[in-house]
């Protein structure tokens, strides 16, 4: 027979279960957060491939240049650290959302669509 568990409740380790979680996701947002960050800054070189595809995305991302479509996930990223930090925490925190950067006048604006001609050989 074994005495590991002799004295702990259900309650005693599913509540040791949810600390473990806890710890978890916090060390998981610590190291997720700057990167988002840093995805939002906008002092990076222009991502000059296609602003859509995630594929080019991840380039851009890889590379260090700003891409759009990163930027605006990572903004929306640090809005869901700031949600599970106030669910981590039990109580309201001040948000983490980045400003608003200010149009770059001398930045084009990203294309939004290129079209990819297909032929079909019959």
């Amino acid at each position: 027979m074994n005495d590991a568990g002799a004295g702990h409740s259900p309650a005693d380790h599913m509540a040791e279960f949810t600390e473990e979680l806890r710890l978890l996701a916090e060390a998981v947002l610590e190291r997720v957060e700057p990167i988002l960050r840093r995805a939002t800054e906008d002092d990076r070189p222009e991502w000059d491939g296609c602003g859509w595809c995630p594929v080019c995305a991840t380039a851009a991302l890889v590379r260090g240049e700003h891409h759009e479509a990163i930027a605006t996930i990572a903004q929306h990223g640090t809005a869901l650290v700031t949600v599970l930090r106030e669910a981590l925490a039990g109580v309201p925190v001040d948000p983490v959302m980045p400003d608003e950067p200010e149009p770059a006048a001398d930045r084009p604006a990203p294309a939004r669509y290129q079209p990819i001609p297909v032929q079909i050989k019959s």
